[in-house]
């Protein structure tokens, strides 16, 4: 059974682009690290949040006049000199009520780069800079935001959003990117690079020249994603000698793998893939790439389990039995 591949519309992605997040605004920070994590509270000096599932717990806070130090991950009676996250607005350009960058309920009264004083708003309001007053966060224009080197300690990795082999890391005020070594993708869950097949990947990385080159473009049709046995990509035709930028990422149904020179989605027991090829199926077993259709794999959320498995003399993987029978099976997957 074949099934014709359709283009799928684009869908709007956040892409971890400047590393600016919102307080508020942007998506739960813990979403970029595993368990346990010790992360600054955004929008606060004195507060710290832990990583749990992928959200932020309470962590604590510290006793008045302390503040958080962020690489110590204790309250401490100051901040380390390299940490500004905390600094006072005022400067020579500003003189009265000014709102905080980080958190929209605090306020400074400034005469130039002299705080006079502070203070921050009562019941939950945000002071808006417009009306220099403290008001409901409804009436309030607030931008609160953050960098993530200024909320993550140094050395701590970071989920890059954009890039399944790649990962951040904070170090000296700036992030870094790292790359994982070959058919690695990083696991935010543990915290490092592991078995590509492993992680589940939204993005995957494009391989070099997937959609051609200058001398060739590719246009208007699907290449498979050299990452997954499921997954392709659609090269748009944007003029001859124009590669595709940016091809859209989709992958077969579960059932099928891709074959990239009949741009169609096939059985996939009739298909052979140099990835793995538990591609998608959370258990069970696979007709291994074996002549003679006797062997098989172990699949196991998502991966291969052990090693290659072989049928008693005299018996055939049955792909869609998922066992050995004495019945003769022919697969293209096993094919001489």
């Amino acid at each position: 059974m074949q099934v014709l591949l359709a283009l799928l519309a684009f869908a709007a992605l956040l892409e971890l682009s400047s590393q600016t997040e919102y307080v508020g605004i942007s998506e739960d920070i813990c979403r970029l690290f595993p368990d346990g994590t010790k992360l600054r509270q955004p929008g606060y000096c004195d507060r710290w949040i832990v990583c749990k599932d992928f959200k932020s717990t309470t962590g604590g806070t510290c006793t008045a006049p302390q503040v958080f130090n962020l690489n110590k991950g204790a309250c401490q009676a100051s901040l380390e000199k390299s940490d500004t996250y905390c600094d006072s607005p005022c400067s020579s350009k500003t003189s009265g009520y000014v709102g905080d960058t980080f958190n929209c309920a605090n306020w400074y009264y400034c005469d130039k780069a002299t705080t006079l004083s502070s203070g921050i708003c009562p019941y939950s309001m945000h002071f808006d800079q417009n009306q220099q007053m403290c008001v409901y966060p409804k009436d309030a224009m607030c931008t609160a935001q953050f960098e993530l080197v200024q909320v993550v300690p140094a050395k701590t990795n970071i989920k890059d959003e954009s890039n399944c082999d790649k990962y951040l890391t904070a170090s000296a005020g700036k992030l870094t990117t790292v790359n994982c070594t070959t058919d690695l993708y990083y696991d935010v869950y543990t915290g490092a690079c592991i078995k590509k097949s492993l992680v589940q990947c939204a993005k995957h990385p494009l391989p070099t020249e997937v959609c051609g080159n200058k001398k060739l473009a590719i246009r208007n049709k699907f290449v498979a994603d050299g990452a997954t046995c499921r997954g392709y990509f659609y090269c748009h035709d944007l003029g001859s000698g124009v590669p595709d930028p940016s091809p859209l990422w989709q992958q077969c149904p579960v059932a099928y793998f891709f074959n990239e020179e009949r741009s169609i989605c096939e059985e996939r027991a009739q298909r052979k893939c140099v990835e793995d090829r538990c591609d998608g199926r959370d258990d069970g077993f696979e007709v291994a790439e074996v002549p003679g259709c006797q062997h098989y794999i172990k699949c196991v959320n998502g991966a291969q389990s052990g090693d290659i498995l072989e049928c008693d003399d005299g018996m055939y993987f049955d792909a869609l039995a998922q066992k050995c029978t004495t019945v003769k099976q022919t697969y293209g997957a096993c094919s001489e």
